[in-house]
């Protein structure tokens, strides 16, 4: 066959043999091969990345996401992160666990726009009622797979490479110590370490062997795995496009130049704040005034102030006057006669309907369902709380008599079967935002405001599902505040940011918290970004019997 008939990526490939055995070059050279080697080689060799580790990104992709169509947008937007990236990426020998941890951000973000696509292309409460009875078991099969690889990511990556290279590349024991320059032995022992440490992570998040006996390791699967031909041609074209000019050279769809975009400033944001909290740490450590200072500062931030209503040890009033209580508590399933009072005496009847169980307590544990009601929180104050003592919970709305009951909220959890109660902590925010810090959309590192670092994306115009957006991101390590980025006009005009395209995404062991958020207003229409903060009033409602008298 003459090699005119191959497609452009055999092609690409073949011209790499002629240059230097592909299978034994390592991914650090086929990286430099593509920053520096010309336009032919540069795409030869990454065409030799995409083939090596394509199928375990799509395997990733299409585990998680479930849609075949969004899996291969996931997948080639990882791959046009590591075409940006290129150049910053230090550990080089093997890039399988760096990739597969930028597959996860991919696919985690295509999941959320996903979910919001969905949401707006409902039309009924029948049909979501409908889709969701439809779906329910892919949904619970679909977040096993998520939290496993979730806590796959957590790994130390000498303990994360090997289950990567095994599990998900299909490599051979042999194979994984050639590449991780060990011997045999150690690749088996770590993949037994980590094989039990997942074991145990998973089971603190109730997903123990009783539950998902076959939930361990994520395993190869060929199907989920496959790469079509034309996917990788296109991937490796719009890499080489991107790299060199960005995203609307890369010609790739809207979504996925919005996905390739986002985890890049996401990933860069979070290197550049790392940065910026050991720099921090370091003046802190140099000084034991000052580390004195920081440290009660943190100790009044995290210290959760309580204030009981004097007839109802179980209610609490916050200073806005918003009204937390807690109302009721049941074993699970709920019925008519599971429910009892925080101080553990019966209910003659139960507070809401019937509440579907998602408990997956193991052996030694129980569930409850711990049933708050919130009243006087107004519709812009932020209120979220969630029950103590208990490492896995999930929560959502529950009815009465088929109707929604507004302040009514439920969290169902598991506790040791010996715990005798557990406490309820929430917090709300009210009130005037204070704007801490502000930035023109030129981006920048190392802001330091009232004792708070800041790091600046440069903002940009983006395209989110047909949409056109501005896009600006903040990192910072300013924790327990209600905060949002709003953009001021040319006239001073407020405009409050319209979603957030990464949402949350703070690390406390870098002390660092990250705002992606997206304007509809044009970006030459902006003269700055503003971050604003409000405080967060902690309370605790402690001594919920978990248990009926």
């Amino acid at each position: 066959m003459a090699i005119e008939s191959f497609s452009p990526v055999l092609k690409h490939m073949t011209a790499l043999f002629q240059t230097g055995a592909a299978g034994d070059t390592t991914d650090g050279s086929l990286l430099d091969r593509f920053r520096h080697g010309p336009a032919g080689d540069a795409e030869a060799a990454f065409a030799v990345l995409v083939d090596r580790h394509g199928p375990m990104v799509m395997h990733v992709c299409r585990r998680i996401l479930g849609d075949c169509h969004d899996a291969e947008d996931a997948a080639q937007a990882t791959f046009l992160v590591l075409a940006k990236q290129a150049r910053s990426i230090r550990v080089r020998d093997s890039l399988a666990s760096w990739l597969y941890g930028v597959a996860l951000r991919v696919a985690a973000q295509t999941r959320r726009h996903a979910a919001r696509r969905r949401a707006r292309e409902r039309r009924s409460v029948e049909a979501a009622m409908a889709i969701r009875r439809e779906d329910v078991n892919d949904l619970d099969a679909a977040d096993t797979v998520r939290e496993l690889y979730e806590e796959l990511a957590r790994l130390p990556d000498r303990f994360r490479l090997p289950i990567v290279l095994c599990h998900l590349e299909g490599l051979s024991y042999e194979q994984a110590a050639q590449q991780l320059g060990c011997p045999v032995r150690t690749v088996h022992s770590r993949l037994s370490r980590a094989r039990q440490r997942l074991r145990e992570r998973l089971a603190r998040r109730g997903l123990g062997p009783a539950v998902a006996p076959s939930v361990v390791v994520p395993k190869f699967d060929p199907v989920s795995a496959v790469v079509a031909a034309s996917w990788k041609d296109a991937t490796v074209q719009a890499a080489a496009r991107y790299a060199a000019s960005g995203a609307t050279a890369a010609m790739v769809s809207p979504t996925v130049a919005a996905l390739a975009e986002g985890v890049s400033r996401m990933m860069l944001l979070h290197r550049l704040m790392k940065w910026a909290s050991l720099l921090l740490l370091i003046g802190v450590a140099t000084s034991g005034a000052g580390m004195a200072l920081f440290a009660r500062s943190a100790a009044q931030e995290e210290k959760p102030s309580t204030a009981p209503d004097r007839d109802n040890h179980y209610r609490t009033t916050v200073a806005s006057g918003a009204t937390i209580e807690v109302v009721g508590v049941s074993s699970v399933p709920t019925g008519p006669n599971t429910w009892w009072k925080p101080d553990g005496t019966r209910l003659t009847e139960p507070p809401v309907d019937a509440i579907k169980s998602n408990a997956k307590a193991n052996e030694g544990e129980v569930a409850r369902v711990i049933l708050v009601r919130a009243t006087g929180v107004n519709h812009d104050d932020l209120f979220r709380w969630h029950p103590t003592f208990s490492h896995y919970y999930w929560g959502g709305r529950p009815m009465k008599n088929g109707q929604n009951v507004e302040g009514l909220e439920y969290y169902e959890a598991t506790y040791p079967r010996d715990r005798a109660d557990c406490g309820v902590q929430a917090g709300v925010a009210a009130g005037m935002w204070k704007t801490e810090t502000s930035n023109d959309g030129k981006g920048g590192v190392g802001e330091f405001v009232n004792g708070h670092k800041y790091a600046y994306g440069k903002a940009r115009s983006s395209t989110v599902y047909g949409r056109p957006m501005t896009v600006f991101a903040v990192a910072h390590n300013f924790f327990g505040q209600d905060r949002r980025i709003v953009a001021v006009d040319r006239d001073g005009q407020p405009h409050v940011a319209v979603g957030y395209s990464a949402g949350s995404d703070g690390d406390k062991r870098w002390v660092i918290d990250l705002i992606d958020a997206e304007f509809t207003l044009p970006l030459e229409q902006i003269r700055e970004f503003q971050v604003q903060f409000r405080p967060i009033e902690q309370v605790e409602i402690r001594g919920i019997a978990l248990n009926p008298r």
